[in-house]
């Protein structure tokens, strides 16, 4: 729900008339997540709604989509964000400054290809942290390519490509934690590999908020990350596959296997699959299991990570088969998949089980 004009999704969503946003709409409304996470979803890049995601659950989620019930949100987040953010020193080498090679994160416009919070559930407002303004030579051991940067740059070049945040959510009288965020991809850069060792860098930045990485201070002045027993749920299109893709593998790997998230729902037997996938034809040869895909490149690149202390119940990916009556609300008017009848992507669920907590 992004496009490179400002203000196309305030204006796209102001009826009730497109049928993208209707099947979009329509998984929402028959999937049912209590906590849902949309990326590439346009707003004001300072944050808040500009009104395209009150549009979106107005026009949408509160009218029947393709006959799936109607999902009520009471509670909306929208971040800050890097993308489109206009660098005050040029970041690309060619000596002008213009959007998006210039962004502090990939954008035509501050708040393009952000990302926002739904939920049925309170959202402590007050008690958000996020680590936007982190800079990217700040991470200690950064991969930051060498000699790429002039000294200038790399002096406001932040890490986070749109925002890194901590999202503190009332569940019946217990607080989990949301930590989102949306990497830039690995792909699109050149020998240099900005774009890998950014993804690489974001992804490492999860891992140092989960362990409280001790050079850690977040927008709000705050020291360290999450604390021991905090109950926390990774979300994200994190754009890396841990046996695929041009991502760099290790830190997504550091990821999945850390001792805090839950092994069964990361890498075990309740990692959310689909039947749907199966069937995907995906440009090139692929590794990795096809049940677990969520990209139509036949790739693993969206996660919902639970902490180890909270139990899972069950899991999945909507990817309906053939044979599925739901098959539609993926495909375009020929039944074919394709990222303009939809997403590229696939809605990734995780039940927790409340009553085990």
């Amino acid at each position: 729900m992004s496009d490179p004009v400002e203000g196309q999704i305030l204006k796209q969503t102001s009826t009730a008339d497109n049928g993208r946003f209707s099947k979009l709409a329509a998984i929402i409304q028959h999937v049912r997540p209590d906590v849902l996470l949309l990326c590439e979803f346009d707003h004001p890049g300072k944050g808040g709604d500009d009104g395209a995601l009150a549009n979106f659950c107005r026009h949408y989620l509160a009218e029947p989509q393709h006959q799936q019930p109607v999902i009520d949100y009471p509670y909306h987040y929208a971040p800050a964000s890097n993308t489109g953010l206009l660098s005050p020193f040029d970041l690309n080498g060619d000596g002008e400054l213009t959007l998006p090679d210039d962004g502090i994160g990939f954008g035509e416009h501050h708040g393009h290809f952000g990302f926002v919070i739904l939920s049925r559930f309170p959202i402590q407002q007050h008690q958000i942290r996020s680590w936007q303004q982190l800079l990217w030579q700040d991470m200690p051991g950064h991969c930051m390519p060498d000699g790429y940067y002039s000294d200038q740059a790399a002096g406001v070049l932040r890490l986070s490509s749109k925002n890194h945040v901590l999202i503190p959510i009332e569940v019946e009288q217990q607080v989990i934690n949301l930590l989102c965020c949306h990497p830039t991809p690995p792909v699109f850069d050149g020998e240099e590999k900005r774009n890998a060792r950014r993804n690489h860098d974001e992804l490492r930045l999860l891992t140092d908020i989960i362990n409280r990485a001790d050079y850690l201070v977040d927008d709000q002045g705050q020291q360290g990350g999450l604390s021991d027993d905090d109950k926390f749920v990774v979300m994200g299109d994190l754009n890396a596959d841990m046996t695929d893709g041009d991502g760099i593998k290790k830190p997504l790997r550091d990821l999945l296997l850390h001792r805090r998230i839950n092994r069964s729902a990361s890498a075990g037997k309740q990692t959310p699959k689909s039947l749907g996938g199966y069937f995907l034809q995906p440009r090139q040869a692929r590794a990795g299991r096809k049940n677990e895909w969520t990209h139509l490149d036949g790739l693993r690149l969206d996660y919902v990570l639970p902490s180890d202390n909270l139990p899972v119940k069950q899991s999945g990916i909507f990817w309906p088969d053939k044979k599925d009556p739901l098959r539609h609300l993926i495909t375009d008017d020929r039944g074919r998949e394709r990222a303009q009848a939809g997403s590229d992507h696939r809605l990734v669920w995780v039940d927790i089980d409340l009553a085990a907590m």
